[in-house]
């Protein structure tokens, strides 16, 4: 759907919506500031400051792209030193929804608070469940969550998003855009649309679509789908192709002994896919490298790390297991691939172990560090370095080599097809 030979009017489009951003943010008070729960403790204003100031230096000296977000944040600490002196920020409901409002600024999904509340922002992707983003100057449905709130609620890919909560999507994305100059690039709107997609703990979600002539309203409901009773899926499909999913366990250690058991469980087959289109919620090395050391002889190079990481920059995974996985392997990676799900499809994809089919994945960027705010006690989590591609690419822009739409709401598994395709030949 990206057509370049748009991309001069999009530009303009970029440019009027940061000018119409800046006149909007002069009136803007504090947004969603209403549903957060009550009653809420007293906090001292030196503690909301010292948040406020230790969080912007930790910004300043640690995260991995601040200087593709710098000209917006001098102005975002600003805004929050001046928000600190509010009634309303000087109790613990205000105080954390005004570092979420900080976090917003960064427009990085990977940032994120070890606390919430009942109307904190979803997070995104493991709190979404469609995706947008600005095409010919409106936004275009990209992905819709099977089994989730949107899948259920008949959403599609290429409707065009005309309202959300009843109003125009661009209004909508100025909520969760403060701290703007002149312009605000297609990633920043593509971010605060995709923000306001997954919406507010306990808020409703509504949107009207333009499906080609027709009008239709839709409640979303909650986003997540249920949770799997596996931590993998395993399944022998017709062809003798062994069928692996892992189901949001990258983060969990019992989710290697759950894959060696499903492997046990499909040994005669002859090719596999690996889905790991359930993985928004990333995970760890201590998960991931295991599982694809089922599918390499000896010792091999799969990922790097960028600037500012301190050891070995080269990550490897070391053959393991009584037998080893052989034979065509697909990959399936989506939206909902996050953060070590990423570097699983690229491990496998510079291994060259295997062909990764899909979409363009969660996009989180780089190695995440936890900092304690001191005023708080919360903690700020945020990347403080690149990874890359064994070739060098950062994971985060690296796109699946054979593109198909990988998340397709409630019809056909176009992704699932063209792997099925590809292994039976």
């Amino acid at each position: 759907m990206n057509c370049p030979v748009f991309r001069p009017f999009l530009d303009g489009i970029w440019t009027v919506f940061g000018l119409f951003l800046a006149a909007l943010f002069a009136q803007v008070s504090v947004a969603h500031s209403e549903p957060l729960e009550a009653p809420a403790k007293a906090v001292s204003p030196t503690a909301v400051e010292t948040d406020i100031l230790t969080f912007c230096e930790l910004v300043r000296s640690r995260y991995a792209y601040f200087e593709s977000r710098e000209a917006v944040w001098s102005q975002t600490c600003e805004l929050a030193m001046q928000e600190a002196r509010s009634p309303l920020s000087q109790t613990t409901s205000g105080h954390l929804a005004l570092l979420e409002r900080m976090v917003d600024q960064l427009h990085d999904n990977h940032i994120s608070l070890d606390t919430n509340s009942a109307a904190s922002p979803r997070l995104v992707p493991s709190g979404s469940d469609y995706w947008l983003s600005m095409e010919t100057g409106v936004p275009v449905v990209l992905a819709v969550r099977p089994g989730s709130g949107a899948a259920a609620a008949g959403l599609k890919v290429g409707d065009v998003i005309q309202t959300m909560n009843g109003e125009p999507p661009l209004a909508k994305a100025a909520e969760r855009i403060r701290a703007a100059g002149e312009s605000v690039s297609s990633a920043r709107l593509d971010w605060a649309l995709n923000a306001q997609a997954a919406g507010y703990r306990g808020m409703e979600r509504t949107v009207r679509v333009q499906r080609g002539q027709d009008l239709l309203d839709l409640d979303l409901g909650n986003p997540e789908p249920p949770a799997a009773d596996e931590f993998v899926t395993a399944e022998m499909l017709p062809g003798e192709i062994g069928y692996l999913r892992i189901e949001d366990g990258l983060g969990s250690s019992e989710t290697v002994a759950a894959f060696d058991a499903a492997l046990e469980k499909l040994k005669g087959a002859r090719r596999w896919i690996v889905d790991l289109r359930n993985t928004p919620s990333g995970g760890s090395t201590s998960t991931a490298e295991p599982i694809l050391a089922r599918f390499v002889g000896g010792v091999k190079p799969y990922q790097k790390s960028g600037p500012r990481w301190r050891g070995d920059h080269t990550r490897y995974v070391a053959s393991r297991g009584p037998w080893r996985v052989r034979g065509r392997v697909a990959v399936l990676a989506g939206r909902w691939t996050g953060s070590m799900g990423e570097g699983m499809a690229i491990g496998f994809d510079g291994m060259r172990r295997a062909r990764v089919f899909g979409s363009e994945m969660a996009g989180l960027a780089g190695g995440i560090e936890s900092f304690e705010l001191p005023g708080s006690g919360w903690s700020i989590r945020f990347p403080t370095y690149d990874l890359m591609h064994i070739r060098g690419e950062s994971r985060h822009e690296w796109r699946p080599p054979y593109p198909v739409i990988a998340d397709n709401g409630d019809g056909e598994d176009l992704a699932l097809r063209a792997a099925l395709d590809w292994l039976k030949q």
